[in-house]
């Protein structure tokens, strides 16, 4: 199969041990970034935690989406502080008034979710 194949492909012995290092191995070394417009909802931020992400960038903020109607739900301090715990690297207010200036325009004619 392909994981036997990349194992291989890595110097491992290509039987099921050697894939399953080697699957495991390949995954760790992956480097997934995450660039959004605007810090994630409580849904989104599990999920960046579970995919993988190794590093996030955010600009606008919770509050920004909130200042036009968004719900983002029960994110905290500590939830960022939990990602970095986990090894995602997490930079915050990225051009945040021009991210922010993006979310009111969208709120003046957008639809948001839960109105």
């Amino acid at each position: 199969n392909g994981e036997e194949e990349a194992a291989a492909s890595e110097g491992g012995d290509g039987g099921e041990a050697g894939a399953e290092a080697g699957s495991k191995k390949e995954k760790r070394k992956r480097q997934f970034e995450l660039f959004t417009s605007c810090e994630p909802c409580a849904m989104c931020l599990g999920a960046t935690l579970w995919s993988g992400v190794s590093r996030m960038v955010c600009g606008a903020t919770k509050d920004d989406a909130q200042s036009i109607g968004f719900d983002e739900g029960p994110v905290f301090e500590e939830s960022y502080k939990h990602l970095e715990r986990m090894g995602c690297k997490v930079t915050r207010n990225i051009m945040r008034e021009e991210a922010a200036s993006v979310l009111r325009r969208y709120g003046n004619s957008g639809l948001i979710y839960n109105r």
